[in-house]
């Protein structure tokens, strides 16, 4: 099993379109090869950070998820309220 952590820092004020755009992303990754879970989390002394943590089968299932078409157009949405890339750290047990 794989974590996928993804940081996103949103423009002030953007936060309730976030979290809109952020459920449809998640209901797009439901039926992709090797989903298991997601949890979004907000940062509690920012609210403008979020994080998305993901849980795949597989390296390759995160790998086939991120380069997906369905991916990038539930992504669409979010870039403009985005100040910065997201980052992305894959995790595994220690």
């Amino acid at each position: 099993m794989l974590a996928v952590l993804i940081k996103r820092v949103l423009a002030p004020g953007m936060e309730t379109t976030y979290e809109e755009f952020s459920r449809k992303i998640i209901q797009a990754a439901v039926p992709a090869q090797g989903f298991i879970s997601s949890k979004a989390f907000k940062d509690v002394q920012d609210p403008c950070v979020r994080f998305a943590l993901i849980q795949m089968e597989t390296l390759d299932d995160w790998h086939a998820w991120q380069k997906s078409a369905v991916r990038s157009e539930a992504l669409a949405p979010i870039q403009p309220l985005l100040l910065e890339p997201e980052a992305i750290s894959i995790l595994t047990t220690a």
